[in-house]
């Protein structure tokens, strides 16, 4: 079996998903600091309305918003801490990261998958078998 290059999807929610990696692990290694402040959001707007229809694009892009300002202030968060050098509040921080961010991600994955496929976007061959989703 031969797999193809992940979805534009796929990568816009990845991408996500490597900023709440970071912010998890940041308090056993300070080292992902400069990766945390560095991450920069990757808009995919244009991809994500490919693979809707109006409604859904809407969803999305709120979900998107959402996303964007956690990730913002999750930095700016870690952006203070480090300045004062209150290492501690990291702990907090990377709780927050799994109890706010992870579920937007999770919220937009769902959203995607269950999106109403455009005329242009061809329908999948098995829609009826299910998909392991990833937390």
């Amino acid at each position: 079996m031969q797999f193809g290059p992940a979805p534009p999807e796929s990568n816009y929610l990845n991408h996500a998903e490597d900023l709440a990696l970071l912010l998890e692990t940041l308090p056993h290694r300070l080292d992902l600091v400069d990766g945390v402040l560095a991450w920069r959001p990757e808009h995919r707007r244009h991809v994500l309305a490919t693979a809707a229809g109006h409604r859904d694009r809407v969803r999305l892009e709120q979900l998107e918003t959402r996303l964007y300002r956690q990730a913002t202030a999750a930095q700016d968060a870690v952006r203070e801490v480090v300045r004062n050098g209150k290492l501690d509040l990291l702990w907090p921080i990377a709780a927050l990261a799994a109890k706010e961010i992870r579920p937007v991600i999770a919220e937009a994955r769902d959203a995607i998958a269950h999106a109403e496929p455009t005329i242009a976007s061809p329908a999948p061959e098995e829609s009826h078998v299910p998909f392991a989703r990833s937390a």
